[in-house]
Order: structure tokens, then C-alpha cells, then sequence
């Protein structure tokens, strides 16, 4: 078990960090898993406990958004309840239509496309040309024009643009939060705000990915992965929570090039590692 404990935290480690920096943690995920040493302790699982783990790792991280952007949350929350109530539907209830619009055609995607996700993920070489193409993405969204809008300024179609390229995120190599932000400056978020509302419309997107998991997922060995796996949801929370609070500093520079330069080299070197 203490071989599995290691393994699960570098796992969680990884997905802490990788979850919410622009350089994919499906992507690190995929082509961490195509190492031998740890492919054998995903060898042993069955397809239940594998569910069970990556379902766990991203409640985690689930934990660390809601906990990094608490105060907007309640805000929101609160403030949408009033405008229902007094049936003066204003800024609070927008804000929270967009997000809903937000996340449709990621969900769209995952109910209709999961296979073809998944079989993408079994492709090392397809992960890491998706790698490259993110830091590529990543890079000329740098030079983008910084602009002003807040995310209660959006209408339902900029909304709508900040989905597509989260549904496009669904493919592992491209970041959910990399590709989120440059649709939110596209559509002239602050920086700081596109950061806001990727994060925000995660909170569904990640909470109904782990429901359609949850319907796979079926008796497991709690004695036997449930240490292991409680361990990795720790250190994946204080991962992802750090990595919230370095991208939102970075994003007030707009430095999302290194995560560029990052991306494509570590996906040309997965290459030249597969290829070799």
C-alpha cells in the first residue's frame, strides 16, 4: 500500500497544480498514466476504483474553487435569490444566467461525445500535439489587448463563445482554464474577471462530470484504495488551492505565455519521448 500511497499523491499533486494552470491536467494525467511504473498500479485497479480516484481528485479540486472564490460565490448566490424574489432580475441573476449558458456545450459534449474523449486520452501522441497547441493558444492570447469588462457586463452570446472553448477543453492537451480565459478576453473580460468566471463556470462543468462518473462507478476496495486515496484528495486540495492563487497573480501581468512555453515543450519532449 505504501507504493500506492506515493504514487496517488504524485498523482495528486499533479492534478492539484495542473487543474487550474493553463497546461491541462488531463493532459499531464494521460501521459503520466502511460508510464510504466505507474500504469502498474492502475493496472491492478478495476475500472470502478479508477473511476472512484478521478472522481475524488476533482471533488478536491471542486473543494479549493469554492473555497478560493467563497465570498463571490455567496454573493452571487445571495444576490440572485433577492432579484428572483423581488422579481427585479438584475445583475446578480445575469451573471448566473451566463454561467449556466456557459456550461452547455461542455455538457453537450459529455453526454455525446464522451467515447471519443476517452479514446483520445489512450492516445499519448495525440495528448501531447494537443500540449503544443495549447501553448501555441496560450501565447498569442498574451498579446491580446487588455481591456475592461466586468463579468456581469457579458451578454448571453460572449457567454456562449467562453463555452465553446471550454467544450474544445474537454480534449486532453488543452486547459480548461487556458482556453476559458482566452475566450474571456476575446470577448473583452479584465484578465482578473476571465480568470473569475472560468473558475465560477468550473463549478458545474466539474460537479457534472463527476455525477455522469459516479453512474459508472461500482463496488470498491475502501480498504484497499480508500487510504490512498483520501491521502491524494488532501494534498490535491492545498495543490490546486496554491495553483488558484499563482494564476490569479499572474493573470493581473497577463504571463500566460510561460504556461505557453511550458506547454509545448513538454509536449514535444512527451513526443520525442514516444517517437524515440
Amino acid at each position: 500500500m505504501a507504493y500506492s500511497i506515493v504514487i496517488f499523491c504524485i498523482l495528486g499533486i499533479i492534478q492539484g497544480v495542473t487543474e487550474f494552470l493553463p497546461v491541462s491536467s488531463s493532459g499531464h494525467l494521460a501521459l503520466l498514466e502511460a508510464i510504466p511504473q505507474v500504469h502498474t498500479i492502475f493496472g491492478t485497479m478495476d475500472t470502478g476504483a479508477k473511476l472512484f480516484f478521478n472522481v475524488a481528485l476533482h471533488l478536491a479540486s471542486l473543494v479549493a474553487i469554492i473555497i478560493f472564490y467563497y465570498n463571490d460565490i455567496i454573493k452571487l448566490v445571495t444576490g440572485t435569490i433577492a432579484e428572483i424574489t423581488k422579481k427585479h432580475y438584475g445583475i446578480n441573476c445575469k451573471f448566473a444566467c451566463n454561467i449556466v449558458i456557459a456550461s452547455i456545450p461542455a455538457a453537450l459534449v459529455g453526454l455525446f461525445l464522451n467515447d471519443v474523449v476517452e479514446a483520445s486520452i489512450s492516445s499519448p501522441a495525440l495528448v501531447a500535439g494537443l500540449l503544443i497547441i495549447n501553448g501555441i493558444m496560450l501565447i498569442v492570447s498574451n498579446k491580446l489587448p487588455k481591456k475592461s469588462r466586468k463579468c456581469e457586463e457579458m451578454g448571453i452570446l460572449q457567454a456562449l463563445l467562453i463555452g465553446l472553448f471550454q467544450a474544445v477543453a474537454i480534449l486532453p492537451g488543452i486547459s480548461r482554464s487556458g482556453s476559458t480565459i482566452v475566450g474571456g478576453l476575446l470577448t473583452g473580460l479584465k484578465p482578473e474577471e476571465a480568470g473569475k468566471f472560468s473558475f465560477l463556470m468550473a463549478i458545474p462543468v466539474i460537479a457534472g462530470a463527476g455525477l455522469l462518473e459516479l453512474r459508472k462507478l461500482g463496488t470498491i476496495n475502501a480498504f484497499e484504495f480508500g487510504i490512498p486515496v483520501v491521502i491524494a484528495m488532501a494534498i490535491t486540495f492545498i495543490a490546486a488551492l496554491a495553483s488558484l492563487k499563482l494564476l490569479v497573480a499572474m493573470l493581473k501581468s497577463l504571463h500566460l505565455h510561460y504556461f505557453g512555453y511550458y506547454t509545448i515543450i513538454a509536449g514535444v519532449a512527451a513526443l520525442f519521448i514516444l517517437l524515440v
